[in-house]
C-alpha cells in the first residue's frame, strides 16, 4: 500500500499530511475539538518540522474535510528512537465515532514501518474515557507520572502519566498483587457539582499514583462502571518492555 493510500476507508481516508494547508486546518481543527485559545494552539510549523524531522502527521478525511488528525515527533529513550505522539483531535460532531481508535492504528502501522517499537503519550489521569481506549483498546502500560507537567493552572490541572505503546511486545495483564486507584466514571459531573472535590480527588491520585510507581508497580488494565472506574496496578515495572 502506498504511503499516500494509508488508512482507506469507503466514507474516510486517513493519510499523511504534508502542505502547510494542511497543517493550518489542523491548527483550526485544534480550536474546534479543545476550545483552546491561541496562545495554546500547536501552530502550523510545528506540524510541518515534525512532518521532515521524522516524525508524521496523520489526518482523516470525509471528503475534503479534515475530522481528525494525530501527530508525532522522534525521541531518544536510552539511546533508542521512539515516537512521541503530541495531539489526537477529533472535529466535535465526529467524537465516539472510532475515528480516534482509527488514527492510532494507522499511526502504529505507519511506525513499524518505519522500524519504531515504541510510541509514548501523554493524558490526564482523571479521564476515565481516555484511560479506557489507553490501556483496554489499544493495550498500552503506565509507570510514570509527572506533577503538572505542563504548568500550573488555577481552573485544571496538568498532571499527566505516561502512556508507553510497545508495538511489537505482548500485551501485558495485571497479575499478582493487583493494587487499585480509583476515579469517578465522568470527573466533569463532579467538577459541576463540587468543584473543591475534584481537587481533592487530584491530590489522591497523585499520591496514590507516586506511591506505587515508587514501589515499583505500573498500570496494566483499567475497568469501568456507571460511578467508578478503576486503575489497576501490578508489580515490576523495572523489568518490562525495556529499548535495549
Amino acid at each position: 500500500m502506498a504511503e499516500g493510500e494509508i488508512g482507506k476507508r469507503s466514507d474516510m481516508i486517513i493519510r499523511p499530511l504534508t502542505t502547510f494547508l494542511e497543517f493550518e486546518k489542523c491548527v483550526e481543527l485544534q480550536r474546534e475539538a479543545f476550545g483552546s485559545s491561541d496562545v495554546d494552539l500547536q501552530p502550523a510549523r510545528m506540524y510541518a518540522v515534525q512532518s521532515f524531522v521524522g516524525g508524521l502527521v496523520l489526518g482523516a478525511f470525509e471528503g475534503a474535510r479534515l475530522v481528525g488528525f494525530v501527530n508525532c515527533m522522534p525521541g531518544i529513550r536510552d539511546g533508542k528512537p521512539y515516537w512521541h505522539s503530541h495531539m489526537l483531535a477529533v472535529a466535535a460532531d465526529r467524537r465516539n465515532s472510532g475515528i480516534g481508535a482509527k488514527l492510532k492504528v494507522e499511526q502504529r502501522a505507519a511506525a513499524l514501518q518505519r522500524g519504531i517499537r515504541l510510541i509514548q503519550w501523554t493524558f490526564d489521569p482523571l479521564q476515565a474515557k481516555n484511560a479506557y481506549v489507553n490501556l483496554e483498546k489499544l493495550g498500552v502500560i503506565v509507570r510514570r507520572y509527572e506533577v503538572e507537567l505542563y504548568g500550573p493552572y488555577t481552573t485544571f490541572q496538568t498532571d499527566r502519566v505516561f502512556a508507553e505503546w510497545w508495538l511489537d511486545q505482548p500485551r501485558l495483564r495485571p497479575e499478582g498483587d493487583i493494587r487499585r486507584v480509583y476515579i469517578p466514571a465522568n470527573v466533569q459531573d463532579l467538577g459541576r457539582q463540587s468543584p473543591g472535590s475534584v481537587r481533592d480527588l487530584q491530590l489522591r491520585v497523585r499520591e496514590q499514583f507516586l506511591k506505587n510507581i515508587s514501589e515499583d508497580y505500573f498500570v496494566a488494565g483499567f475497568e469501568r462502571t456507571d460511578e467508578w472506574s478503576t486503575y489497576l496496578f501490578t508489580p515490576g515495572a523495572s523489568r518490562v518492555h525495556q529499548t535495549n
